[in-house]
């Protein structure tokens, strides 16, 4: 009896210990914290800056500005992917010659706020938009998204801002890749003689004269036929495009660098796997090598993409857009 009375009385409070844990376990285990923002993405860049085009409207008119460095630093909300918050740093000015930097730093650029995602540009009404604080005009920046390593900055009425010779408006992704050399060493084609110019193919207009400046890639390297060398930093492109004077067809090409010229035809691909609607400037190499494509987003730029026809995501200064020289502007 005794050890059956024992029992019993250790069940009993066994119970109850029981009952007291499940009573008080919702107020022991703390409320979850409520998350705050995760990173969207940090996109940097090398642009143009010039009288007609302000790629910021709190550039001051009247200001020297040849030159604007970018980083911009996007926060969404995790779970959803939502814009939330950015951080823009920036900096406007002159060159400083022999270096990718601002004359004495540059006049500095600090702006926050909220950001949002649209959808339309003056060609493309289903395009992807980003902008930058879209609840005041005033000081509203857009930009295309490409894809999720690629924006590029828009005019105010939804247009792709046209680059120069040695830099675009395109910005790229800079978080999810190892950085690239921040210094290189001299270009060996510097200083060498070009090739002289070809005439013009018998029969053949014009269609557009594009230029630019990409890192140095392999597939950079094999079209333009230029040996690869430690410490590479940029390439140099002007490439014109040909087209048949009476029909318009495509018809030859002209790639000139700083020493190389390579020529050959090209041709159009129109939609892809991934889009029907995208138009594919491919041109041919040999006869055993792929052709290299570019992607025609509008009449004035092109994008260089690698052999699976997805874009190649260029650095902080860099980026593989060619802008066309010839469109007036």
């Amino acid at each position: 009896m005794k050890f059956l009375f024992k029992l019993l009385l250790s069940a009993g409070m066994l119970a109850a210990v029981t009952a007291c844990a499940t009573q008080i376990s919702p107020t022991t285990i703390p409320s979850p914290v409520p998350a705050g923002p995760s990173l969207h993405g940090v996109f940097e860049g090398i642009t143009p800056c010039s009288a007609q085009a302000r790629p910021l409207p709190q550039i001051p008119a009247g200001t020297d500005c040849e030159q604007m460095i970018w980083k911009i630093i996007l926060y969404q909300v995790p779970e959803t992917g939502t814009p939330t918050t950015y951080t823009l740093s920036s900096a406007y000015g002159v060159p400083q010659q022999g270096t990718n930097g601002l004359v004495g730093g540059g006049t500095p650029i600090t702006m926050e706020g909220s950001w949002a995602i649209l959808t339309g540009t003056k060609l493309d009404r289903d395009a992807m938009v980003y902008q930058l604080n879209p609840d005041n005009p005033q000081t509203a920046v857009s930009f295309l998204k490409l894809n999720e390593d690629i924006l590029h900055v828009l005019t105010s009425d939804k247009t792709l801002l046209v680059g120069n010779g040695a830099w675009s408006y395109t910005l790229n992704r800079t978080d999810n890749r190892i950085p690239g050399p921040v210094t290189a060493q001299p270009d060996p084609a510097e200083g060498s003689t070009r090739p002289p110019l070809p005439p013009m193919p018998a029969g053949s207009s014009v269609l557009g004269v594009f230029e630019g400046r990409t890192p140095c890639h392999a597939l950079v390297f094999e079209f333009t036929t230029m040996a690869p060398y430690s410490g590479c930093l940029k390439i140099k492109w002007r490439l014109t495009l040909y087209q048949d004077q009476t029909t318009g067809a495509p018809s030859t090409y002209l790639y000139q660098g700083t020493r190389t010229l390579r020529e050959g035809t090209w041709a159009i691909l129109r939609g892809t796997d991934s889009d029907p609607e995208v138009v594919v400037y491919q041109l041919q190499l040999d006869d055993e090598q792929p052709p290299v494509s570019f992607l025609k987003v509008d009449d004035n730029h092109l994008f260089l993409l690698d052999r699976e026809l997805n874009f190649l995501v260029g650095d902080a200064l860099f980026s593989y857009t060619l802008s066309r020289m010839d469109h007036g502007n």
